[in-house]
């Protein structure tokens, strides 16, 4: 019997600004599903193990401990791990200070909020929110919605006969032909029991990062980004 061929589909890495944070009772950050959906798949390994990038736009009221050492007014900063902790289920990140932790902490600015705004690179895909695969075996059809996206349909996963799963695709104008072919390449590309990564995007406009999008056969179809929609 032949082996399952998966293709692999992952959405661009994200960024949010959270800006004008009241840090007077707690020096809290809320992440939100713009970033990760739903944020409860962060947890405290989320710092250490690079799944997040944590940034603070530097500020004159601001003291940074000696890691960072002085940075210009305006500048994001980027807070070592040891700087913050994530919650283990809400998303929210606490900032530790500089007068806890001498070397990776920062002390914000207490009495006047419009001095702290935050930045939260997603540096990796996480299974579940931004990363999807799929069965080749799955695979019901594609359908152009216009001249720059067109949807993918998967059985649904969840095993309900009268829904399907369906990956947004937005590529280049007029590429729809080349999807089609590429879609057709990507599922015979290789003998069964494969995982082909398809299209796994990266992120070229946060602060402090730049990570290259993952594409099959150079992907002529000019795909920049993907949404996955979830029976």
């Amino acid at each position: 019997m032949d082996k399952e061929k998966y293709l692999i589909f992952g959405e661009d890495l994200t960024t949010i600004d959270v800006d004008n944070v009241d840090t007077s009772a707690a020096v809290e950050v809320q992440t939100t599903t713009s970033l990760v959906d739903p944020v409860t798949l962060l947890d405290t390994d989320s710092g250490t193990a690079g799944v997040i990038e944590v940034q603070i736009k530097a500020h004159a009221n601001h003291t940074f401990g000696s890691a960072y050492g002085s940075p210009t007014a305006g500048d994001y900063v980027t807070i070592n791990p040891a700087g913050y902790t994530v919650h283990d289920t809400n998303g929210k990140i606490t900032i530790i200070t500089a007068a806890t932790d001498a070397v990776d902490g920062v002390t914000t600015d207490t009495s006047t909020n419009t001095n702290n705004d935050f930045r939260i690179n997603l540096l990796k895909h996480i299974d579940g929110a931004t990363l999807s695969c799929f069965p080749a075996s799955k695979f019901k059809g594609i359908q152009l919605v216009n001249d720059t996206t067109a949807d993918l349909y998967f059985e649904a996963g969840s095993g309900d006969i009268d829904d399907v799963d369906v990956i947004l695709v937005t590529h280049g104008a007029g590429k729809f032909k080349q999807l089609v072919e590429m879609v057709n390449d990507a599922m015979s590309s290789a003998k069964g029991g494969a995982a082909v990564d398809f299209f796994i995007g990266g992120s070229q406009g946060a602060t402090g990062t730049s990570i290259a999008d993952v594409s099959f056969n150079g992907n002529p179809a000019v795909i920049g980004n993907i949404a996955i929609t979830l029976d």
